[in-house]
């Protein structure tokens, strides 16, 4: 009998940010429960054949992006994960969220999350370089002058939580320069999360705690090589912060 992808187990969210804080993540993304996840989401084999796209069929009302899809009756259907591609290892981190109980209550669990943005190519690949995001060669992508559904404010964080490493944050503007402020473009979304992975990687601070038990994660001589990484795309923690899903090309860490 084939295996069915879990998107608890085989989904980006959750090899990104682990089991439990994905599953976390996705109850206050829809305002459902586990029961409402369970049976709202549903697996969708990609017309090529080449992977599994996670799909929900209900979305909390004040969040309008693009359905991806539509099911057999015609209703739509909205892209909630991908499962991970077999080409290198995601890298895991830890999702940032307020500690103050106030704040996260505020920020997150009665916030408007919006959906996750994945960067898809017009080839059908998924994913972008960290070479071509930093130099805001994101044309490729296939959205890549639609406007992005970032939450509708004016600025806000990029944030990194590679292990080994201290979190990493960097504000961004997320409206144009146009008399109107439109929000700006997935491919200028994309180039912003470049510019952040390449002010992280420039001022790497080890996290002295994790030095040992993260040491695999290193990154630089002897250990990963920024060339290798991909920004696959990214979630929206919280209603000032968005975070990376990062992997590497081609490099296996176990």
């Amino acid at each position: 009998m084939s295996y069915t992808p879990d998107l608890l187990i085989d989904g980006y969210i959750s090899q990104s940010f682990s089991p439990n804080s994905a599953e976390d993540y996705l109850h206050h993304l829809l305002k459902t429960d586990q029961s409402g996840l369970n049976q709202s989401c549903q697996s969708l084999l990609k017309p090529d054949g080449s992977g599994v796209l996670f799909l929900i069929r209900t979305i909390p009302g004040n969040i309008s992006p693009t359905s991806f899809t539509q099911d057999r009756d015609g209703r739509p259907l909205w892209l909630l994960d991908y499962n991970v591609m077999r080409i290198g290892t995601v890298i895991p981190q830890a999702r940032w969220s307020p500690e103050n109980v106030n704040d996260h209550r505020h920020h997150v669990a009665e916030a408007i999350l919006q959906m996750p943005i994945f960067f898809m190519q017009q080839n059908g690949t998924l994913g972008l370089s960290l070479d071509d995001a930093i130099n805001g060669r994101c044309q490729t992508l296939r959205d890549s002058r639609v406007q992005a559904q970032l939450g509708g404010k004016v600025t806000t964080h990029i944030r990194i939580g590679w292990p080994g490493y201290s979190e990493f944050k960097r504000q961004v503007q997320i409206r144009d320069e146009t008399p109107d402020k439109n929000p700006i473009t997935i491919g200028k979304f994309a180039h912003h999360i470049g510019r952040s992975m390449e002010a992280f990687l420039r001022n790497l601070t080890p996290n002295q705690t994790q030095r040992t038990e993260f040491d695999r994660w290193t990154i630089g001589q002897g250990g990963i090589n920024p060339i290798d990484i991909m920004i696959i795309g990214a979630i929206h923690v919280s209603a000032g912060s968005w975070m990376p899903i990062l992997q590497l090309c081609d490099v296996w860490i176990f």
